[in-house]
Parts: structure tokens; C-alpha cells; sequence
């Protein structure tokens, strides 16, 4: 298993993990990750994974924080060390963190059966957590507060640190006569004078140091050398008293031992799951189901090391009567790419690590899995390629069973080619008799020929542009491939005769009638599986497209609805004015007895349920309380003009009005005349309405058609642009439900283009 991890860089995918680990139990438990070959453990893991992605997509990210080595501190604390300020600190930002991960999780409302296990075992030991707050400030010092002893030590060291001072101040200012200099300095750690070396004699004191020039001696004087002495005494008694806090906390923690560690650990857990999550929602990874059986199921699945934004995903289905997949193709068309990415998927799920594929994919649990890819030449051994592979192959076939997985690239590639395709069918004989998985890849005719015909092999081709002379690296099932060594020799730069010549010599010598007729079959059948995947390419866009449309549907009927509602709920109010009304004036009646005032003011109140955009440019209209009536000839936003039956012009509000059916004695009256009255201009042929808001072009837009149907148009165009589609949307509803517009559609290149729409009057 060793060369399979090197062989597949598993240490290279496992990296991309440390970058969301903030715990070193997290660290080391990705450091120390061992794959498994127990299907029960592996299903337990992915499952606590799944409930942590769920808390991760429902409630964001897990309070974790511990920069602690805890488990190492017990064990010098054991040893008789103390535990410094620094640490403390990091004690307590963990014992904070295990509180708020208790505080998190109480607040999850989803039944999570294996994350719940482990937060009910977290236990934060707060009180320990408020001694260390009492103790240890966040310099990391032991604070004064930590005990009375500590409080009474410092305050001592603060009172002669003053005494210090004022005493150095009272010799300096007494002795300036032999002083060089206005200031006492630092020599050595303690307070001297800068003396005159010629009275030096007359100053008592330590002499700490001279002057280069040797005229200036510096003198520690007796009084404050006494009292440095009695600081002394006091900084080893604060030793003292620190080192007995600290080693109470020693007995607190280790009192405390089991708990500490095991918070520890589980807060590692929990932070090298979320590694997971995070991982799953950057890399677009998914969790495998397990099999019971050694089978593969990759779906569109990609290499955790490639460039997922441009690596193009392959299937990889085999397993249950199809025990070998046989991978043929070009070079360099992605065969030892898919043999890297099926074997390092598999390590991943001994792993309980997510999988860069598509959700449905699974895979079954193999004991080993054994990988001889890439070239295999040992010159420390003095090995060509095909004695490498060969010797790497005697060990697989001694060790290989049923449970296993092999992986072989270019098997029994590097000697006699017909030897080489003998050995290569022989062992791959072999592999099926042992029943296990197995990958091979292979440019072998004969060994791609007992592929087809072979009912436990899955044959798989990378397909090659022929046209543009370039592998796609996208990989078909059920069809071998050829190498076309030629076309590739052509194009990088081989003379063509040499490549004639060397096509008439194979096809002379090696290419029967036989592998003619397959060579047909085969290109059929490439061509009919392409099909195919194309044809499931535009199956799956057209079910994203009807997804989308639905989901666009459901907006619209649930923001009709609400249209509705809200439409409802204005007539309520309405209602309830109109009914405040005649309250009022029945009120009135009942108090002043005026029958007549009443019916009047009764009359003056009207309700009617025809609104504004009921009302077009020739309808007749009866003015609400005055009984005048006439004909709409102009509408501006909520403003009318009626030319009343008497001759008369009147300028209203819409809701000062109601429509009334045509005067019969106009009934009669012919088309021409009433258009010849109503519109005395010249209607254009269209309507540019960019720039335009929504509900001003719906506006112009009824307006346009009120005076294009006055002049018997027919047919007029509205110009309403590309932008965002929402002036388009907002004209085709009204158009939907103006009585006066027969039909509507877009316009094409030779009457305007999409950016207009073209409108058939009735």
C-alpha cells in the first residue's frame, strides 16, 4: 500500500486539507490518517461528515479555536513543570472555545445522531476557565490580583521602586559639585552617579564602571545599593509565590486530565471534519455511498489534483459482471490520467475522505490497491521499463485476491510486441480468474479484440479529434480505440510519404480482412456512442431549461397571487371608505331631518368596480353625481378630457367617471367620422419607447394603439430594446390584455429585430 500512496501523491491531495485545519489535534489527526480497510468505521466517518455539512449549510461555521498541545503540557506537567502564562492562555481560549461549541449546537435543530455523540461528551470546565481569567493577563504575566501574597510582594517592589527614585534624585541634587553630568544612568542593572574620577574619594558608593577617557567613575550609592537588595529579597519571594499559583493550576489541570483531553480531542474531530465540509463546498466534492460489493461507480469524476475548472470529467462504471476495464485511446489522450484518477478515488474512500464527483457515485471498500503506472525504469536496480513492470507485476500476482484493485498502465508494454501482447492477454486472463477489480490500459490489437469479446470486460476509448488532429481526454464505454499513431506522427511533422509508406506496410502485414471489418465496426460504434453522449448532453440542458421555466412559472403565479391579494385587499379599503361615507351622511339625516340634502349626497356617492385601465381613448363615460355625459378624447396618466354630448370640453380624474355603453343615437354613426373627430394627426408607423420605465411604456404603449386604431391601422411596431427583458415583459402583459390587439410577436431582421415587437389591431 506504501508504493500505492506514492504512486497516486495521496500526500499531495491530503495537503489541500491543511489549509482549513485551525487546531493542532486537527493537524495531527490529518498528518497521522491511515486508510482503513473496515466498512463499518469508513461508513461511521462519512456519516458524521454528512451531519456536519448539513449544521455547516444550515448554520455556518463551528466556533473552534485551540492552538494547544494539550495532551504533551499534562505530560511535563506530570513530569513536575510548571505551566507558563502563555499556556494558561491557550487553556482558556479552548475551554472558551468547547463553551461555545456547547452554545452552537444547542441551538441546531436537526436530528444528528453521531455529531450530537459527540457534543454531549464536550464538557467545558468553567470554573477553571474563571481562575485562569482571575489569574493571567492577556500579556500572558500572572496578575497581581492572583493572590493577597502576590498583591502585598508587588506592592512592596512599586514602594521602593518609588523609595529608589526619590533617594537617587536626593543624592544627585546634594552631590552636584562632583557630578559630571545633570543625571543619574543604568550600569550593569543598577543606579549610578557619573562621579568626577578626582572625588571619587569623597563618595561613598559601588564602583561599577569608568569612563574611557577615565574621568568619570560610576558609583552605585550605599543607600540605594540597600535598598536594591531589599527589592531583591521581594522579586525572589514573587518567584516564589508565581511558582505556587502556577503548581495549583498544575493540580487543577491534571485533576482534570480526562476531561481536558478529551474536549481536546474532540475539538480536533470536529475541526478536521469542518476541513471536510470546506473542502466538499470549494472542490465541488461529494460523499461517496459505500457498496457491499468491490465495485466502482465514479460519475463524471475528475482528478482531486488537476484543474477541476478546465479537467473534464469521465464515468468510470465497472464491477459487478464487469471485473476489468480495458482503456485504449491515443497517447497522451488521458489514459494514465483515468488510471490515477480511479485508483486515487478508491485510496480516498479507505480514507472516508469526499470525492471530486458527481452525488450518486460509489464505491466499494478494497484491502489493497496495487499500481504500476508511469514509467517504471529503475536504474538503481540497472532495470529497463519492461523488466520494472514485470517484476512489479510477479509481486501483484503473488499477493492479488478477490478484494482487490489493480491498476496497470501500458501492461507488458517495452518488448517483442508479440511476445508483449501474448503476456498481456495472458495475465489478463489471469486477473479474471482471481475475480479481481482490475484497469488496464493497453494500444495491443489482440488484447483489444479479446476486450470485445469477452463478456467480464468493460473495453473504454478516449475519444480523438480526427479533424483537428487533438486527444478531448473524454472517455467512452463500451468501445475500444485506436492509438492513430499516424494522423499524430503527421502532425508533428513526420514527411507524409514516410507516413504513407509506413500505413501500406502495416495494413500489408498486420491489418486482416478481419481487423478491417472491426476497425468498421468499432468506428461505428464510436461514432453511434458520441451520438449518444451528445444526445444525453442536450437531454440534460433541456431539463436544466424546463427546470428553469418552472421555477419562473412558480415566481409568476405566486407573484400574481400576490397581485391579487394586494388588489383585493385595495377594494376592501375601498369599500370600507364608501361605506364611511354613507355612514356619515345617514348620520346627518338621522340628526338634521333633511331628506332631500341626504339623497343628494347619496347620489354624489359612487360605487363602481371599473378601474382606470378599463378605460381607453373613444369609450363613453357618465361623470359620477352630475349624470353629464361623453366621449373620452384624451388620457394623461390619471387625468381625462371628455367632449361632453352638449359641446362641451371636460378636464377629470379617471375615478371621477364610470363607463357607459354607446348612445344608440351614435350607434348609427359611421367609423370614419368618429375617427376623423377624435384624431386630427398623423399616427406614426412605430413607437420608440427605449429608456422608457415599465409602467410609463405601458402607458405610451395604450395610448399609441388608441390613436394607430383611429387611423385604421392595422398592424404598428413598439420599440422597446434589449436591456434587462422587464420593459418587454411589462408591454406583452398589457398587450395580453388589451381587447383591441388581435395578435403580437417579436420582430425579426426585416421589420426591426428582437428589439421591437410587432402588433396586429383588430
Amino acid at each position: 500500500m506504501k508504493k500505492s500512496y506514492d504512486v497516486l501523491e495521496i500526500n499531495k491531495v491530503l495537503e489541500k486539507f491543511n489549509k482549513y485545519l485551525r487546531t493542532i489535534t486537527g493537524i495531527s489527526l490529518l498528518k497521522n490518517l491511515h486508510p482503513s480497510n473496515d466498512k463499518k468505521i469508513i461508513i461511521h466517518e462519512y456519516k458524521k461528515l454528512d451531519e456536519l455539512r448539513l449544521i455547516f449549510e444550515n448554520y455556518n461555521d463551528l466556533p473552534i479555536y485551540s492552538k494547544l498541545d494539550i495532551e504533551t503540557e499534562i505530560e511535563n506537567l506530570k513530569k513536575g513543570n510548571f505551566i507558563d502564562g502563555l499556556k494558561l492562555n491557550l487553556l482558556k481560549d479552548e475551554i472558551y472555545s468547547a463553551n461555545e461549541l456547547i452554545k452552537f449546537f444547542n441551538k441546531v435543530k436537526l436530528d444528528l445522531h453521531e455529531i450530537n455523540r459527540l457534543f454531549s461528551m464536550i464538557k467545558p470546565n468553567l470554573e477553571l476557565y474563571q481562575k485562569i481569567i482571575q489569574t493571567v493577563g492577556i500579556d500572558n504575566n500572572i496578575l497581581d490580583s492572583a493572590s493577597k501574597e502576590l498583591f502585598k510582594i508587588r506592592s512592596d517592589i512599586r514602594n521602593i521602586d518609588k523609595k529608589i527614585h526619590s533617594t537617587i534624585n536626593g543624592i544627585l541634587n546634594s552631590n552636584k559639585d562632583k557630578i559630571n553630568g545633570d543625571n543619574y544612568v543604568i550600569r550593569n542593572g543598577h543606579f549610578a552617579l557619573p562621579i568626577n574620577s578626582n572625588l571619587k574619594g569623597k563618595f561613598d558608593g559601588i564602583v561599577h564602571d569608568i569612563s574611557d577617557s577615565g574621568a568619570t567613575t560610576f558609583i552605585e550609592p550605599y543607600e540605594i545599593a540597600q535598598l536594591e537588595n531589599e527589592k531583591s529579597i521581594l522579586q525572589l519571594k514573587e518567584r516564589d509565590e508565581i511558582s505556587r499559583i502556577l503548581d495549583n493550576f498544575r493540580k487543577y489541570i491534571l485533576f482534570d486530565e480526562r476531561q481536558l483531553l478529551l474536549n481536546n480531542k474532540i475539538i480536533g474531530e470536529l475541526d478536521f471534519l469542518m476541513a471536510k465540509v470546506k473542502y466538499i463546498k470549494e472542490y465541488k466534492a461529494i460523499i461517496p455511498l459505500i457498496e457491499k460489493e468491490q465495485v466502482i461507480n465514479f460519475k463524471n469524476a475528475k482528478h482531486p489534483l488537476l484543474d477541476l475548472n478546465t479537467c473534464v470529467p469521465n464515468n468510470f462504471i465497472f464491477g459487478k459482471d464487469k471485473k476489468l476495464m480495458l482503456i485504449s485511446g491515443p497517447n497522451a489522450g488521458g489514459k494514465t490520467i483515468a488510471l490515477k484518477t480511479i485508483g486515487t478515488l478508491a485510496y480516498l474512500v479507505k480514507m472516508a475522505l469526499p470525492l471530486t464527483c458527481e452525488e450518486g457515485s460509489s464505491c466499494g471498500i478494497f484491502s489493497n490497491i496495487y499500481c504500476d503506472i508511469g514509467d517504471n525504469q529503475s536504474i538503481e536496480n540497472n532495470l529497463s521499463t519492461f523488466s520494472s513492470q514485470i517484476s512489479n507485476l510477479s509481486s501483484i500476482i503473488r499477493s492479488v485476491c478477490s478484494k482487490d484493485l489493480v491498476i496497470l498502465d501500458e501492461l507488458c508494454n517495452g518488448t517483442d510486441p508479440k511476445e508483449g501482447e501474448a503476456l498481456a492477454i495472458a495475465i489478463t486472463k489471469y486477473l479474471l480468474n482471481k475475480s479481481c477489480l482490475s484497469v488496464i490500459t493497453s494500444h495491443y490489437s489482440l488484447l483489444k479484440q479479446f476486450g470485445l469479446q469477452n463478456e467480464n470486460i468493460l473495453s473504454a476509448s478516449f475519444i480523438f479529434d480526427e479533424r483537428k488532429i487533438r486527444p478531448t481526454f473524454k472517455m467512452l464505454l463500451g468501445v475500444s480505440g485506436k492509438s492513430f499513431g499516424f494522423l499524430i506522427a503527421n502532425k508533428f511533422g513526420i514527411d507524409k510519404e514516410i507516413v504513407e509508406d509506413a500505413k501500406k506496410i502495416f495494413e500489408q502485414n498486420y491489418l486482416s480482412e478481419e481487423d478491417r471489418r472491426i476497425e468498421i465496426i468499432e468506428e461505428k460504434e464510436r461514432a453511434l456512442t458520441i451520438k449518444e453522449e451528445k444526445l444525453k448532453k442536450f437531454e440534460s440542458r433541456l431539463s436544466n431549461e424546463q427546470s428553469k421555466i418552472d421555477i419562473e412559472k412558480n415566481k409568476i403565479k405566486i407573484r400574481t397571487e400576490k397581485l391579487n391579494q394586494n388588489k383585493s385587499e385595495e377594494f376592501d379599503k375601498y369599500l370600507d371608505a364608501k361605506y364611511k361615507e354613507i355612514n356619515d351622511v345617514y348620520k346627518e339625516f338621522l340628526k338634521e331631518k333633511n331628506a332631500k340634502k341626504a339623497l343628494e349626497k347619496l347620489a354624489k356617492i359612487n360605487i363602481d368596480e371599473s378601474s382606470p385601465e378599463d378605460l381607453n381613448l373613444g369609450d363613453y363615460v357618465e361623470l359620477k353625481g352630475i349624470e353629464a355625459k361623453g366621449q373620452i378624447v384624451k388620457i394623461n396618466n390619471n387625468k381625462i378630457t371628455i367632449n361632453t354630448e352638449d359641446g362641451f370640453t371636460i378636464n377629470t380624474k379617471l375615478d371621477a367617471v364610470k363607463k357607459i355603453p354607446i348612445p344608440k343615437k351614435l350607434l348609427k354613426a359611421s367609423d370614419d367620422i368618429d375617427n376623423k373627430i377624435l384624431n386630427q394627426k398623423t399616427v406614426s408607423d412605430s413607437l420608440n419607447l427605449l429608456g422608457y420605465r415599465a409602467y410609463e411604456g405601458v402607458e405610451a404603449m395604450e395610448n399609441y394603439i388608441s390613436e394607430a386604431l383611429a387611423s385604421n391601422r392595422n398592424s404598428i411596431r413598439v420599440i422597446h430594446g434589449y436591456g434587462t427583458g422587464r420593459l418587454r415583459e411589462a408591454l406583452w402583459e398589457a398587450l395580453k390584455k388589451n381587447k383591441h390587439v388581435e395578435s403580437f410577436t417579436l420582430g425579426n431582421e426585416t421589420n426591426g429585430g428582437t428589439g421591437s415587437t410587432i402588433i396586429k389591431l383588430k
